[in-house]
């Protein structure tokens, strides 16, 4: 493989996309972590912890078996699409999304049909209260069905729309806060809540949707629902696989943030994973304020790697990496100096004990936000096999780590597994890319 001499347009025209597409991602997810602190400021206040466990137990079920069943197709598509773009083929590409949104349809019935049938077997084995506990679940099930977003973010994303999904998501977050401060005040209970996440779930999955296909009709492709989606599978031969291995691997790393929740209400109780589950909202935001760097530069890796440009893609994921670690370090460590009073403050006594859990989980956040920009380096590069391999090897000392450090060490012990998982996952990728760009 050869380097390709950069080019001072495209090098501009880079940095251009780049700047433009971080900020609007970047702001968006910032407004949406100051949101959703908020918000679940306001569920812990309102539900308290074993309130707080249900709610939690409700959703991580859902999402599980959206997760596992649900191949989200847009890292596939999007990488595809652009080779398509880069040969000028335009019928090809429409095909590619009308694959896309069929695989949304397909998988988006499945999951939520399964849920539906498994919720009365479940309830009573994660610790959620038999009849209602099915009902909470039937719920939150609905949404599934209507879920049409990594086609919607694949589209975007290929026309540099980020903006579009940043909105999207800002009102989604905004929907949610204003509705739980409503419930708050009015003294509503856990019904009102899951109905929430069921109506944040309706927009995740529709509004995105809906403007995609604005963007595809205002640049010429208003018939893209009309291509014949399956042709793409025999135009694009390795598109099932890299779609599988690329879900698989966020379905190993998902599968482990939501099986944990789980778990953890079938050994202890709804109020232990109230605490463990703050621990993880905090973590989570963490790494959602990393996720812009991941979104944007993808499908500029995806550019720079089909036109072996090979000084540029190594040099953007460096300082991408350097720059996320640097300025965690500088936000996170003093509130990890302070944590209890933090919690105290914020989330009220009746979390009290709880800093240990945050401090581990959120050390846990820094170290995968860290190497955030390894997962899209190694899937430009075709290297979705290796991707698979490290996140099984995590998931395997996940999964052996679990259940004797709840044994031993309870919610603490939980949180220091989850550490454990988000360390090899990091030292993992690095070894991979450094094989990888090697070979």
């Amino acid at each position: 493989m050869c380097n390709v001499s950069d080019d001072p347009e495209s090098a501009r025209s880079l940095r251009s996309r780049m700047s433009r597409n971080l900020s609007w991602t970047f702001a968006s997810q910032l407004f949406m972590s100051v949101a959703a602190l908020a918000t679940l400021f306001i569920t812990a206040r309102a539900l308290g912890p074993a309130g707080l466990g249900t709610v939690a137990l409700v959703e991580s079920f859902v999402r599980i078996v959206d997760l596992i069943l649900r191949l989200e197709p847009w890292q596939a598509v999007i990488r595809f699409a652009i080779q398509a773009q880069h040969r000028g083929d335009t019928p090809a590409f429409l095909r590619l999304i009308k694959l896309s949104v069929l695989i949304d349809a397909a998988g988006g019935v499945l999951a939520g049909a399964v849920c539906v049938i498994l919720a009365p077997l479940v309830t009573p084995l994660i610790g959620l209260p038999e009849g209602v506990g099915t009902q909470y679940i039937w719920l939150m099930a609905f949404g599934l069905f209507f879920s049409f977003r990594p086609t919607a973010t694949a589209v975007l994303r290929i026309f540099d729309r980020f903006d579009r999904l940043a909105w999207v998501d800002m009102i989604s977050a905004t929907v949610r806060l204003l509705l739980s401060l409503v419930a708050w005040l009015a003294g509503l209970g856990i019904w009102a809540f899951i109905a929430i996440l069921l109506v944040q779930s309706l927009l995740d999955g529709l509004l995105a949707f809906a403007i995609a296909l604005h963007e595809l009709r205002r640049r010429g492709h208003g018939d893209a629902l009309r291509a014949p989606g399956l042709v793409a599978l025999r135009e694009n031969p390795g598109f099932l696989r890299f779609l599988w291995n690329s879900n698989f691997n966020v379905i190993l790393r998902q599968s482990a943030n939501r099986f944990d929740v789980l778990i953890l209400g079938a050994m202890m109780n709804p109020a232990a994973v109230g605490i463990y589950q703050l621990g993880k909202r905090v973590m989570n935001r963490v790494t959602k304020l990393a996720a812009p760097v991941r979104q944007t530069i993808y499908p500029e890796l995806a550019r720079l790697w089909e036109k072996r440009n090979l000084r540029q893609f190594n040099r953007l994921i460096l300082i991408v990496s350097v720059a996320i670690l640097a300025l965690q370090l500088v936000i996170a460590v003093p509130i990890m100096l302070n944590m209890e009073s933090v919690i105290a403050l914020v989330f009220g006594p009746a979390f009290a004990g709880a800093g240990t859990v945050m401090n581990i989980l959120l050390l846990s956040a820094i170290i995968f936000a860290s190497g955030v920009a390894l997962n899209p380096a190694l899937l430009a590069m075709g290297q979705d096999r290796m991707l698979v391999r490290v996140t099984v090897l995590s998931t395997i000392l996940f999964a052996l780590t679990f259940l004797p450090f709840i044994h031993f060490w309870g919610v603490e012990g939980a949180a220091a597994s989850n550490l454990i998982f988000n360390l090899t996952w990091t030292i993992g990728c690095t070894l991979a890319f450094r094989r990888a760009r090697g070979a």
